[in-house]
């Protein structure tokens, strides 16, 4: 009798536990649908000659920022087709920067852009941001083309550079093209399919978003040892420090070359820098480490034809006068990251300035 009691009071504990396993996982579920990032999907797209994110798709992020993006054609985030523009249209180009995950669309620096021209009636005018997760200089030499063959209305591009990593020769590139110095400067283009894309695909479509950076780490982060004995500390080398020298003003000069060669619009770089203004060492810092190598390439640029913006005083008097930094989040790092809200609107100004300033674009005063 006593034994029956036993076996009962397990059955009930483990039923306890089987509906406990089952609440945390749905529970976990309906967090993360509000408050988990969703992981991006990609598919080969032969206009763009690249692999994209699927038109009708959306990207939420939540743990740096809080924004919800929606891709049309093309791979562009806010517009359904860029190849029914018929209006004057600027392109921006960047990395994660201008793909901006982290703020809302109508908070990215294209739409604040046009938020300005719409409040001086200049209502004819489009900007588009094309950007994408650690693409560089050598992905929009490929890129460009292809883009104003698409969307023939585009009249300028503006390249936001978040380090100077974007320009220099010999960065470590994944999945993207990469600009190479040795033995002699090339760009290589890049069409490596993206990592794990098949069960990221898979992991979506069942809403399984929150279980890919666990499972992501595990596979990761799980090493196995057959031999006897103590395990032998794996050394790995640091990563060499970047040495800006006058030497890359050569490289420079290639790409920029290299870049004219592929359109005969306007190209305009953005530099923005990656730690200024920023919190160091309890202090804000506002010295640029690379600002030595920073003024050898905008040499370059005015050297051959290419308009160059430096964001380094903007981003500076910005927190001089408000206390708010261009990066960083209220869920994230102060003054690290990613461009916010105030980030974006210094970089649209910047770009809303140089057209109105300069008198070659005729298709301000004609609008």
């Amino acid at each position: 009798m006593s034994f029956s009691v036993v076996s009962m009071k397990d059955s009930l504990n483990l039923k306890h536990w089987i509906f406990g396993f089952v609440f945390s996982i749905l529970a976990i579920w309906c967090l993360s649908f509000l408050f988990g990032d969703t992981l991006g999907l990609h598919k080969w797209s032969s206009e763009v000659g690249a692999w994209i994110r699927p038109p009708g798709s959306i990207q939420k992020m939540r743990s740096e920022g809080w924004g919800t993006s929606s891709f049309g054609q093309f791979d562009i985030i806010g517009v359904e087709d860029i190849s029914n523009i018929k209006v004057p249209t600027i392109a921006i180009w960047g990395d994660s920067h201008v793909e901006a995950f982290q703020v809302e669309q109508e908070k990215k620096m294209q739409e604040q852009l046009m938020d300005m021209w719409r409040a001086d009636g200049l209502m004819s005018l489009r900007s588009i941001g094309i950007g994408m997760s650690g693409q560089s200089v050598a992905d929009y030499y490929f890129k460009i083309p292809l883009y104003e063959k698409i969307c023939p209305s585009i009249f300028a591009h503006f390249i936001v550079i978040s380090s100077l990593g974007d320009v220099l020769p010999n960065q470590s590139s994944a999945n993207h093209a990469s600009f190479q110095s040795k033995p002699n400067c090339r760009i290589i283009e890049g069409h490596k399919v993206p990592a794990n894309w098949k069960i990221k695909a898979l992991f979506r479509k069942f809403g399984l978003d929150f279980l890919w950076q666990p499972v992501k780490s595990l596979l990761k982060d799980t090493k196995f040892q057959f031999s006897v004995g103590p395990r032998t500390k794996i050394v790995t080398l640091k990563d060499t420090e970047i040495i800006y020298k006058t030497r890359n003003e050569k490289a420079f000069i290639f790409l920029l070359n290299a870049l004219k060669q592929q359109t005969t619009m306007p190209i305009i770089f953005i530099y923005c820098p990656p730690n200024i203004p920023a919190i160091l060492d309890g202090k804000v810092n506002f010295k640029d480490d690379e600002s030595e190598a920073v003024s050898v390439f905008a040499r370059a640029c005015r050297n051959n034809g290419i308009s160059f913006i430096n964001m380094t005083s903007s981003f500076s008097n910005y927190y001089r006068e408000t206390g708010d930094f261009p990066r960083g989040f209220p869920n994230s790092r102060p003054s690290k990251g990613h461009f916010n809200d105030g980030g974006h609107r210094l970089i649209a100004k910047a770009i809303y300035m140089f057209l109105a300033m300069n008198r070659n674009f005729d298709v301000f005063y004609t609008n």
